[in-house]
């Protein structure tokens, strides 16, 4: 061949790989906007519903060990898990995406989640490498893959969409072994991402402290079972069952309580903690709201206490948390017009945005009824105290000392 002629050929065929990785991206990035767009409100004071998510099923086996199949381990865990949420936390109601060895399409899965509100998404997984030595036990949360190991966790799970009869619809022609789809999956954050995290962290120190599994930490990959979630969602590898002796133990009833009670003891903590510091104030009393009255009383008219701003910082302040975001919006961000006293704060990786400054926990509860009328209708009662977020607890004994 003329050497001009290969040289032309080459740059064709270079700008043709070019093109076509762009327009997986770009097909990619249209998936996104297809997505209902989820809002920023508090998602409440209390989690109330967990979606647990076995993964594969029916005609997906997933991984397959030498003795074992992924969704036959990863059912049995699910399923247990979920009955100890039941039997110690009552108040949670638990919703599995499949209870039985059936096939369910991964926008299922999510679409389950979202319908239901849940507070929180667990997705139950095994892995498989070629290189029999490598075990422990990893949770992923929605992001970018910084290695190539994670991409490739990533390919596996999302293989499943081979086994749907409507993926090209559903998702957008995503390629699941393209590794340009991956860098426009990369771009999605999800605004929970930071809970997520918590919740990953929370679950890793179940597996290492109490299980000693080996802790290959928490990981961020692109998961199409995660990215249309809409509340803090985990992907959970309990292991590699191509490792014979991990493989032996996931088999286990000993390895399946293990990992099933670790991921409950995990969630457990995630809720109480959560719950500690979103909790509603009670209902009060006169009694008790007296107590909680300063001695000098307010300088304007009750109905208009919501204009108050307050200065102070060696009194307990009560404000209205109304909404969350993991980045800090800008001042003219449309979400925050027309709120009054507007004051932010950064907590546990978020930034946290209050309405209001009170001295009266009453007044604080009044003007979270506005709130709520505003649309705002998860929004709550925080107390500060020297400009930090504390418990309610803490603001009644603070009030109490005085």
């Amino acid at each position: 061949m003329n050497y001009s002629l290969q040289i032309y050929f080459q740059k064709a065929n270079t700008q043709r790989i070019v093109i076509q990785r762009w327009t997986v991206v770009f097909v990619v990035i249209l998936m996104f906007f297809s997505v209902p767009a989820s809002t920023l409100a508090q998602r409440g004071s209390k989690i109330r519903t967990v979606v647990i998510d076995p993964g594969h099923g029916g005609k997906d086996p997933g991984a397959i060990g030498r003795r074992s199949k992924e969704k036959d381990i990863v059912l049995d865990v699910a399923l247990r898990t979920g009955n100890y949420i039941k039997q110690y936390l009552p108040d949670v109601q638990v919703i599995y995406t499949r209870t039985k060895d059936e096939f369910v399409e991964l926008h299922r899965r999510a679409a389950i989640a979202n319908q239901n509100n849940a507070d929180v998404f667990i997705s139950i997984h095994c892995n498989s490498v070629k290189t029999t030595s490598v075990y422990g036990a990893e949770t992923f949360v929605m992001g970018d893959h910084r290695s190539q190991a994670n991409l490739e966790v990533a390919k596996l799970e999302n293989a499943a969409i081979l086994y749907e009869e409507n993926a090209d619809d559903e998702y957008g022609g995503f390629d699941p072994n393209s590794t340009a789809a991956y860098i426009a999956l990369s771009l999605y954050q999800s605004e929970y991402k930071n809970q997520s995290i918590l919740l990953a962290q929370k679950i890793q120190e179940q597996f290492t402290t109490r299980v000693g599994r080996k802790d290959r930490s928490v990981q961020q990959a692109g998961f199409l079972v995660l990215y249309r979630t809409t509340m803090p969602s985990v992907l959970v590898e309990l292991g590699f069952i191509s490792n014979q002796k991990e493989e032996t133990f996931l088999l286990s009833e000993e390895g399946k309580v293990y990992m099933a009670s670790a991921i409950y003891r995990a969630f457990k903590e995630f809720k109480q903690e959560y719950e500690r510091e979103n909790t509603l104030p009670p209902q009060l009393t006169a009694e008790q709201r007296a107590i909680l009255t300063p001695d000098f009383p307010l300088e304007e008219p009750a109905n208009t206490a919501d204009n108050k701003i307050i200065t102070t910082t060696e009194q307990v302040i009560y404000r209205v948390q109304f909404m969350t975001s993991p980045r800090a919006l800008a001042a003219t961000d449309h979400r925050l017009k027309n709120i009054s006293n507007l004051y932010s704060y950064e907590h546990n990786g978020l930034y946290k945005y209050t309405s209001g400054a009170f001295l009266k926990l009453q007044d604080a509860q009044n003007h979270q009824a506005l709130m709520k009328q505003k649309g705002f209708r998860d929004a709550f009662v925080a107390a500060f105290y020297q400009n930090k977020r504390i418990s309610n607890e803490e603001a009644l004994k603070l009030t109490n000392n005085r």
